[in-house]
């Protein structure tokens, strides 16, 4: 007897093959060490009847936010970018800070790869803006020399879209 159930490909999502381009931030986009896909949740209401209220689909999507670490540069050019970007959103000191005529939000495309290496998805957030830069913590009593990791939260407009690169 054949098994009918079984997929055409069997290779597994690879956890290390994606790339990151950020058309904002060039310096974190090539040292991003990480990046989670956000989860979405479909609303729900209750249809209540004499015996059980009966849950009912929703109408519309409830997206996660977007998180994202990347390795902090030498001379902090990345960390500066999103520095940068996140006081002239939030609380310029300045009006160097406040940069008018840049936007405030920027696109975020992210490239999944084959376990060959060759990109398979593209995962596109539209209106991208920060709202968490995560600590830089220096330590003293490091047993290893290991870089410094920022983690950085996002909100976006809407949902993302995932294609297929053919």
């Amino acid at each position: 007897m054949a098994i009918t159930n079984q997929p055409a490909n069997l290779n597994y999502l690879s956890l290390v093959n994606f790339e990151t381009n950020f058309g904002r931030m060039p310096n974190v986009s090539y040292f991003c060490n990480r990046i989670s896909i956000p989860g979405m949740a479909l609303s729900s209401a209750l249809q209540p009847n004499p015996f059980a209220n009966v849950p009912i689909e929703g109408t519309h999507l409830d997206f996660e936010d977007l998180n994202l670490s990347f390795i902090v540069d030498e001379d902090m050019q990345n960390y500066l970018e999103l520095y940068n970007w996140l006081s002239s959103i939030g609380f310029p000191e300045t009006f160097d800070q406040y940069n008018k005529d840049s936007t405030e939000k920027s696109d975020i495309n992210v490239i999944i790869h084959t376990n060959k290496s060759n990109p398979n998805y593209s995962i596109v957030f539209k209106d991208v803006f920060p709202v968490i830069l995560g600590a830089m913590q220096f330590d003293t009593n490091a047993t290893s020399i290991d870089p410094i990791v920022v983690d950085a939260t996002f909100k976006y407009t809407g949902a993302f879209t995932i294609t297929k690169i053919e």
